[in-house]
């Protein structure tokens, strides 16, 4: 088995490396971590551990243009990339330690290295090499020794990475778990499914305070499969063969897109082929992006057989519950969104999930939306006399104070500023006014700009 291989030729060259550098040559010389891969991992939205290496088992050869000191670099600037993942092993994956020298020099993130480590050699090496964490693959370790390395890195600030692919291997976890990751790749038959996460971490939740879910990731659709589970995914492969590594990583973090203000069908079309996940309606008549009732039902009618993951919501405006559930049997929309002074009560009485608006001017009117209990809730920008569509921008950063919610965030998002709308990870984007060329009329050039995230 290749695994079996590797574990081989890696202990004949753990024994090379003592003989060249004995530990006592270099012990007193190691410094402790300055740079916290677990606090990297822990920033709300999930992680990204970036890797680099020249080829694998099952790739001959992955970087084809770009140098080292290159992608390191991009890596540095990616404000969605967390860590860095450095392969060191130099049989099958063309690395060597002196990468890890190298990125410390590129880069102030956090670096893992990734590597098949046996031996507690390895972990003082991995720091005096410059690793802030080091990976443990429990299919070759014992729990003890999982154990033992754990606290030797714990004595230098590093942390562990302990990789496992099945449940079985469960059993070799110990008690003090930190950062567990589950490789979708089978190490023997190198067959790849993220299901294997799904299934895994079902069972793993209270076992480590942060998840990782590692190979198999190509693309914001696995993106989305994989992220109700865990909470950072270490990709390599599939973003070292892109043409554009930037807006590769960038595509793997497009937030959900909600374009409003849809009046026609050409429009509503356009938006769904394009790949909006929400469309919405606005029911509100002195908007002047208003539209009629059997409008919006002939629109949904003839695009819900096709486009099945979309979801389409109606827009209200201090509108009566009664009248709001009326329209929602006719037109047959998923979602109703209030962006008037409606209260927690008229949630209550809606039979549908609710998007509650908040218009805001400043960060104390973040403490009312704890007040109410939306599925969804979304942020736009305040104007007097105004329910939304004003095309300003608000104090984005403002998301960060606000926890273990959905939130859309809307207020002047167009394709100049969208890619700084998704960097500080709403859970969906709301368009309307950004990708118009006049009320109620979408732009195609810009909804097309806005998912290509150009």
């Amino acid at each position: 088995m290749i695994l079996d291989n590797i574990i081989e030729r890696k202990k004949a060259e753990v024994v090379r490396h003592k003989e060249l550098r004995p530990l006592e040559t270099f012990q007193s010389a190691i410094r402790k971590s300055t740079r916290d891969f677990k606090a990297a991992l822990s920033e709300r939205g999930m992680g990204l551990i970036a890797e680099i290496k020249k080829k694998s088992p099952s790739e001959n050869v992955i970087i084809k243009s770009l140098s080292f000191d290159e992608i390191a670099i991009i890596y540095e600037q990616n404000s969605f990339v967390k860590a860095l993942s450095i392969l060191t092993d130099f049989t099958f994956f063309g690395g060597n330690l002196e990468l890890l020298r190298k990125a410390e020099s590129l880069t102030s993130k956090p670096l893992l290295r990734k590597d098949f480590i046996i031996d507690e050699y390895q972990i003082y090496e991995s720091r005096f090499f410059g690793a802030d964490a080091v990976l443990l693959i429990a299919r070759i370790l014992e729990r003890k020794q999982i154990q033992k390395f754990i606290d030797i890195a714990a004595d230098y600030d590093m942390n562990c990475l302990i990789e496992i692919h099945n449940e079985n291997e469960i059993e070799k976890l110990p008690e003090n778990i930190k950062i567990l990751g589950v490789n979708n790749r089978n190490l023997d038959t190198l067959k790849v499914t993220l299901d294997t996460t799904l299934q895994i971490f079902r069972r793993l939740r209270m076992r480590a305070e942060i998840l990782v879910t590692e190979s198999g990731i190509h693309n914001l659709k696995d993106v989305r499969k994989v992220e109700k589970a865990a909470d950072a995914m270490l990709i390599g492969t599939s973003i070292l063969k892109s043409a554009d590594i930037n807006k590769k990583i960038d595509s793997f973090f497009r937030p959900r897109v909600k374009i409003c203000g849809i009046t026609n069908f050409e429009d509503a079309r356009l938006a769904a082929e394009l790949g909006a996940d929400f469309l919405g309606f606005i029911f509100y008549d002195k908007s002047p992006r208003y539209v009629d009732p059997e409008t919006v039902r002939a629109i949904i009618r003839n695009l819900k057989g096709a486009n099945t993951d979309i979801r389409f919501v109606g827009v209200f405006v201090n509108e009566s519950p009664e009248e709001i559930n009326r329209l929602q049997e006719f037109c047959k929309f998923d979602i109703i969104q209030l962006h008037g002074e409606e209260s927690e009560s008229t949630i209550k009485l809606l039979n549908n999930p609710v998007i509650k608006a908040f218009r805001i001017k400043d960060e104390t009117d973040v403490d009312i939306i704890g007040n109410f209990e939306s599925e969804y809730i979304l942020l736009d920008s305040f104007q007097e006399g105004e329910y939304g569509g004003t095309g300003k921008v608000f104090d984005w950063s403002i998301i960060d104070k606000i926890d273990g919610r959905k939130i859309f965030l809307a207020g002047g998002v167009t394709p100049d500023n969208f890619h700084s709308a998704c960097e500080v990870l709403p859970y969906a984007i709301d368009i309307s006014s950004g990708v118009e060329i006049s009320y109620g009329k979408k732009d195609k050039e810009k909804l097309t700009r806005i998912f290509r995230m150009e």
